[in-house]
């Protein structure tokens, strides 16, 4: 994870709640509370995020042929669940952690990979990946380093 996202969404947590607490009880009482809730916020997506937990939980056999990992979200049926993305030799696997709505793993074949677009999450937000399969079907993406993701597919299947 890049270390700028948690302190980004912290702050804007941290902006939210202090319009929230300023409207409510004045300046000095959300001022305070934007602070103390953009730290809590932030040390719980650290914590979260780096867990002994969420690692044994999304971790896949086959590490020797790993080329490329990090945390994303999948799209499945509405819900960004999150884990984390692989790039192997041969597929892309996904393997969500259990703090999900909806867990499982996704795994798909390389050859099976038509095209990898890059869009923009809610129209502004630069790390989504939308991968089109053969098949025609859709699986779409949140991962850090978009770029790095669809030049390590593009260079493994030869484009």
């Amino acid at each position: 994870m890049k270390k700028k996202n948690p302190i980004i969404s912290a702050c804007f947590f941290g902006a939210f709640v202090a319009m929230l607490f300023i409207i409510k009880y004045g300046l000095l009482i959300g001022l305070t509370a934007m602070i103390a809730a953009g730290l809590l916020f932030w040390a719980g997506i650290y914590f979260f995020v780096n867990s002994k937990v969420v690692k044994e939980q999304t971790q896949i056999d086959g590490d020797d042929s790993i080329i490329l990992a990090g945390p994303a979200n999948h799209f499945l049926n509405n819900e960004g669940v999150g884990g984390k993305l692989y790039l192997l030799n041969d597929k892309i696997h996904f393997k969500s952690h259990r703090f999900n709505a909806q867990n499982h793993e996704f795994k798909i074949d390389l050859n099976m990979i038509k095209e990898v677009k890059l869009y923009n999450v809610l129209g502004i937000i630069p790390n989504g990946m939308e991968i089109q399969t053969t098949t025609g079907s859709t699986e779409k993406f949140v991962v850090n380093n978009r770029d790095k993701w669809k030049m390590a597919i593009a260079r493994i299947k030869g484009e």
